[in-house]
Formats: C-alpha cells, sequence, structure tokens
C-alpha cells in the first residue's frame, strides 16, 4: 500500500520547467501548428533528427498479411514456414498477429522466400507539406549559421 502511494507522488508531482524549457517547447508548438508531417516527412525535413521511430506497421500490416495468405494458400503450417527460414514459429506468429511491431529486412525476406514470395524494396519522394513561411524561415536561420 505504502508503495502505491508513493507512486502516486512521483505521477502526481508537478514538473519544474525553466524559462528556456517553456520557450524551447512553444517553438516547438508554433513549428508543428500549420505543419503536420509523416514520419517520414519529419526525418526527411531534418526536423527529426532525434525521431525515435519505432516501426511503421500500420505500413507493413497489409504486407504481411499477403505473405500470410500466400502461406496459407500454399498449405504450409507456421512450423513448416520455421523450418524453411529459420525463424522460430513463435517469431513467426507474433509477426502474423502484429506483436512484432517493428521486424528486420532479415525477418520479413526470410519469412516471404519460406513461403515462395520476393520481397521487393522501393521508394517514393516525399512530399514537403512544412507552410510556406516555415519554410522560409528556416532557409533563413540555416543561412545564418
Amino acid at each position: 500500500m505504502n508503495n502505491d502511494k508513493n507512486k502516486r507522488n512521483i505521477v502526481g508531482r508537478k514538473v519544474q520547467w525553466t524559462a528556456e524549457d517553456r520557450a524551447r517547447h512553444q517553438a516547438i508548438r508554433e513549428m508543428f501548428r500549420h505543419w503536420h508531417p509523416s514520419p517520414e516527412e519529419l526525418m526527411a525535413s531534418g526536423e527529426g533528427a532525434n525521431f525515435d521511430l519505432h516501426g511503421e506497421y500500420h505500413e507493413l500490416r497489409p504486407f504481411v498479411q499477403e505473405i500470410k495468405r500466400a502461406r496459407e494458400e500454399a498449405g504450409l503450417t507456421l512450423a513448416e514456414v520455421s523450418r524453411r527460414c529459420g525463424i522460430d514459429q513463435p517469431a513467426l506468429s507474433r509477426l502474423e498477429t502484429g506483436h512484432n511491431k517493428n521486424p528486420t529486412l532479415d525477418t520479413l525476406w526470410r519469412y516471404a522466400a519460406a513461403v515462395g514470395r520476393r520481397l521487393i524494396l522501393n521508394t517514393e519522394a516525399i512530399r514537403d507539406t512544412r507552410p510556406q513561411r516555415e519554410k522560409a524561415k528556416r532557409v533563413r536561420a540555416i543561412q545564418e549559421k
């Protein structure tokens, strides 16, 4: 019980912000007030240098479902696919059910190959959606450095 009380005190504790912290956070809020970038655009713009991307699984989900369908159509069990690709059966199950949200390219390649599919990578240009005013400010800031 005492432990729960301590946890509440830690969670409920108010963060003490410095004036510098407030100014930095206000600048971040202003930057994104009219610009709502995708994670890819954030990285491409340079604004996401410290962005921690934990996989874009929502984009991979249809891809993984397609490979699962191919496995089922081929009549392959997860155990058979596991033997073919060298990935343990529970890991394959987590991939198919969406519990592995950040699979490696090697995992996807081996899984696809084991069910008779080929992994093909492609890229596309990222459209810059920043408001024009923000682009001009950023260019000036870079030129002043």
